[in-house]
């Protein structure tokens, strides 16, 4: 139910400061029809729109929620909406006193105003002619709807139909030769929105000396009603209307912010009133009225206490002595002495039945911090109450140690550190003291005394400590200090990455590449990991191999590399923090690929006298090779190369034999990249 108006705003003269005039909007659904509410938001804007007038078109937007395609548009004014002849005007006027101020800040010959004395007082001095008939013209349609629309700014629209939503666009009728522009405005609106005006809210009354005060909460329904009515009764049945004029927010728009308005009514004594408020809306609606409140004003005591004097014999009393005019002892019934921890409250009644003669009394029980009241007790329920007056026994007792210290440090060097409040009643604040050796006398960091449970300090992060100390005093309004808290330790997070490991050597093995290293010497260090890629490609990345948390490891086999090439490795360290040392510098290192195991190799022969040949069979396993070397020797002599084969060789049938001869057969594997196999040998008698 959104249908606020501009008009306070353009009371205050805000804006004024936009950069282009413009049609402000405001709509109230009903189920019948649509009220339309504008007005243009600048004065010299605004006396040009009432020459030229308003045009009013209206967009059907929707039909029984289906969107209308294409969108249904009709302007609902044949020609442009302007101010009502000057004589139309008076029978309004004659009767109605906004409808008067609008027709004169319209077609009066001048237009002059004085300051009352009421909070429409800024409003009222504005200097300049103009602004006055602009600003005083919104606000009496602003009160009158019908004056409103003989103005020319307002429209009601009875073609509606429920199931349908509209948007309507206001814009001034300028001529297109005209060099200025006013932006046009639209409000959003439709019978199926109508919702009921709610009742003003958070009505209290106030009842004083011969008057009373009412204060509602304006701020939660400014955007529903522009003003208010107070009604009165006194018997809770007839009510009358109090206030002549509107009563309506006069804020200005600054940083402050005000959501009660106020109405003060002077009543006699000792009778019982009732109050409601109302509000009315921009349209002239006037809604429900509020709950009833009600009460009656009271004589207040003209008389009250003044506490003068106050001994203190022991720690645990105080002797209060006090003036009250002799002549107020036959409206009072006597005294009360209240007491508080603070002088603003809340106070406990400590001492009662005081006579009324009495000027002094004794109380026991006193407490470290003591603010006491005297009250003078009305016989009519008034009561009338001196001044605090604060009492605090000779304080040698410190404060308990501040307990439940803790704190942590970001990586600018921003510590937030937070405790237990003391519970002491006297607790004048805390003292903070740190230190970077725990065995070394601690600085104060807090100049004065810190009020409140928590603390930010800076250091910088960039120094060769480790940690930084804390411990606080708690100190109490006698500045009686307690003793220290416990030392908090701060571990300073860490922004310093660790020294990178050194490679010291390197072994290639038949199994594959053996690093050794230095490991990285910071203090921090928690794992060190290595980094390997193939080849002599700069863009190649890099990928992990191992990462070890074992610090005092120096020795890795690497035994994954299959292929014959050059192999890079680098290392680095991380620490506690996750910080990472730069790279160590790359080592490369040329492998030949693996040699061949006995198991690799399965090399047999067989003799067949009967076909005159030897048969030689061999199977390797997981290897690509290139060629077969076979090697022969007769009886003593060595072996002589004696065949090449093919890599896809399988055997070798022997026929160049002869009878009674012992024979030696050796066979050697040529690999990828040139590596050959040990020369693995069969023995045969043929």
């Amino acid at each position: 139910m959104k249908y606020s108006f501009v008009i306070v705003l353009l009371m205050m003269n805000v804006l004024r400061a936009q950069e282009a005039p413009a049609v402000q909007v405001i709509s109230r659904s009903l189920s019948e029809k649509v009220l339309l509410r504008w007005a243009v938001d600048e004065p010299s804007a605004w006396k040009k729109a009432n020459e030229y007038g308003f045009l009013i078109e209206r967009s059907t937007i929707s039909r029984n929620g289906e969107a209308v395609i294409p969108i249904e548009k009709k302007v609902l004014v044949s020609a442009p909406l302007k101010p009502a002849p000057l004589e139309a005007w008076e029978a309004l006027a004659t009767k109605e006193q906004n409808a008067a101020i609008l027709a004169q800040a319209l077609y009066g010959d001048s237009f002059e105003t004085s300051v009352p004395g009421s909070a429409m007082g800024s409003i009222y001095a504005v200097n300049d002619e103009l602004e006055q008939r602009f600003t005083f013209a919104l606000l009496a349609a602003e009160q009158n709807y019908e004056a409103a629309k003989l103005a020319g700014w307002a429209f009601e629209d009875a073609t509606v139909k429920q199931g349908e939503r509209y948007l309507y666009s206001i814009a001034v009728a300028v001529p297109q030769e005209m060099a200025f522009d006013i932006e046009s405005g639209s409000v959003y609106a439709s019978p199926d929105l109508y919702e009921e005006l709610p009742k003003p809210i958070g009505v209290t009354p106030n009842f004083g000396d011969g008057y009373v005060t009412l204060n509602w909460n304006f701020d939660l329904l400014k955007g529903i009603y522009t003003s208010y009515h107070v009604e009165r009764s006194n018997d809770a049945i007839s009510f009358e209307q109090l206030n002549g004029v509107p009563i309506f927010s006069a804020q200005e728009s600054n940083n402050t912010k005000e959501i009660s308005l106020s109405y003060t009514d002077s009543i006699p004594n000792k009778m019982t009133y009732y109050y409601r408020i109302k509000g009315k809306n921009a349209f002239g609606e006037t809604g429900p009225s509020s709950e009833v409140v009600s009460g009656m004003a009271e004589q207040k005591l003209e008389y009250a206490p003044r506490i003068y004097k106050k001994e203190i014999p022991t720690d645990d009393e105080v002797v209060l002595f006090w003036d009250f005019d002799p002549k107020g002892n036959d409206f009072i019934s006597g005294f009360e002495v209240r007491r508080s921890t603070g002088n603003k409250g809340p106070f406990e009644t400590v001492k009662s039945a005081i006579k009324a003669i009495d000027r002094e009394t004794r109380i026991m029980g006193l407490k470290r911090v003591n603010y006491y009241t005297v009250v003078a007790m009305g016989k009519n329920g008034m009561e009338s109450e001196s001044f605090p007056t604060l009492v605090q026994p000779i304080d040698s007792t410190p404060p308990a140690p501040p307990f439940g210290l803790k704190g942590v440090m970001d990586t600018t060097g921003i510590i937030k550190l937070e405790w237990t409040k003391n519970l002491e009643e006297d607790l004048g604040g805390y003292r903070i003291f740190r230190s970077n050796n725990p065995k070394l006398e601690f600085s104060e960091v807090t100049q004065t005394v810190l009020k409140g449970e928590s603390y930010t300090d800076t250091i910088q992060v960039n120094n060769l400590n480790r940690e930084v100390y804390y411990k606080i005093r708690a100190e109490d309004q006698r500045y009686n200090r307690s003793k220290f808290s416990e030392v908090l330790t701060v571990e300073k997070p860490d922004v310093t990455p660790p020294s990178p490991p050194v490679f010291k050597n390197y072994l290639v093995t038949e199994s594959g590449i053996q690093l050794n290293w230095i490991p990285s010497s910071s203090e921090d260090v928690v794992a060190h990991a290595i980094y390997r890629k193939r080849g002599d490609d700069k863009e190649a990345l890099w990928e992990q191999l191992m990462t070890t948390n074992k610090i005092s490891d120096s020795t890795y086999l690497d035994t994954s590399i299959e292929q014959r090439d050059v192999y890079n490795y680098t290392m680095v360290a991380k620490d506690g923090g996750n910080l990472e040392s730069i790279p160590t510098e790359s080592l490369s290192v040329v492998w030949q690929g693996k040699s061949l195991d006995r198991e690799d190799l399965k090399f047999s022969g067989m003799v067949d006298r009967e076909l005159r040949f030897i048969n030689l069979s061999w199977r390797v396993k997981n290897q690509e090779v290139l060629e077969y070397r076979l090697y022969r020797g007769k009886g003593e002599a060595g072996l002589k190369l004696y065949k090449t084969l093919e890599g896809t060789a399988k055997g070798y049938n022997d026929v160049d034999l002869e009878i009674n001869t012992n024979y030696t057969y050796g066979l050697q594997l040529v690999l990828s990249g040139g590596r050959t196999s040990m020369i693995q040998k069969v023995n045969l008698k043929y």
